[in-house]
């Protein structure tokens, strides 16, 4: 029979919930995980953050980003008139 420590790896990697999201990417992408545990300044866990939870994340940003354009583009037509 194997134990949890059999199969996790040598060291827990996690971020503080003040991490901002960029460097927990960049974290996760060094170090090749897909979830990462986010623990408070006591080091107790607070939750645990997915790669697809920052990819509906960003999604749902570059649909807001991409809605400023047009509003963006019209304003800038009128303001040349």
């Amino acid at each position: 029979m194997f134990s949890v420590g059999d199969i996790i790896g040598p060291q827990l990697i996690s971020v503080q919930e003040k991490t901002g999201v960029f460097e927990t990417i960049e974290l996760m992408r060094a170090k090749g995980i897909r979830r990462i545990p986010i623990v408070n300044e006591d080091g107790e866990l607070e939750g645990i953050v997915s790669a697809d939870d920052i990819l509906d994340l960003l999604a749902e940003e570059m649909v807001l980003l991409a809605k400023v354009a047009p509003r963006e583009q019209e304003r800038e037509v009128k303001t040349k008139i």
